[in-house]
């Protein structure tokens, strides 16, 4: 199984189109969004992601998320956000997976280290993390798809087969 992962987008509508474009061709079968869209009118681009990827379109709110309320109500037509918005856990492929937009690194190791999930994800830090533990567990925070900070937007794919993410630079 595919999954793709993208964070920190804050309405950068050509990386949008680029990521959505890149997962459509790739035929990736899960997107989940590390917080950090921003507007509600994102809707529009990621509205581009064949029905497959729309159907398993999960998101976490980040801290520049303010307008929770319209991006439920618009972007939540296509992307399930969870119950309390900032902390998503879910099974994939026999994955067990947490996504949160602004873990601390502490938390970040301890939700590694517990036994519990073979991937943890995270946004916020617009810094990539792509490391494989020891223990088997996958660490990801996909960078900014944005590219406002490192001036490189990017997002990742994991492949769940192998455990392992690509980076994929927009």
């Amino acid at each position: 199984m595919l999954i793709a992962v993208i964070s920190d987008t804050h309405d950068h509508q050509d990386n949008i189109l680029k990521a959505v474009s890149i997962m459509n061709e790739r035929n990736v079968d899960v997107l989940i969004h590390c917080g950090d869209y921003c507007s509600p009118f994102t809707r529009r681009w990621f509205d581009n992601l064949n029905q497959t990827i729309k159907n398993n379109f999960f998101g976490v709110f980040g801290n520049n998320d303010g307008d929770q309320v319209f991006l439920r109500k618009n972007l939540g037509q296509i992307c399930k956000f969870v119950e309390n918005g900032h902390e998503l856990v879910k099974e994939f492929d026999g994955k067990k997976l947490i996504a949160s937009h602004m873990p601390k690194p502490e938390t970040i190791d301890s939700l590694a280290r517990s036994g519990t999930f073979d991937i943890v994800l995270s946004g916020h830090t617009h810094s990539i993390v792509n490391k494989k533990l020891d223990i088997n567990v996958l660490v990801l925070n996909p960078g900014e798809a944005c590219g406002y900070l490192t001036g490189k937007g990017t997002f990742a794919v994991i492949d769940t087969n192998k455990l392992e993410a690509e980076i994929i630079y927009l």
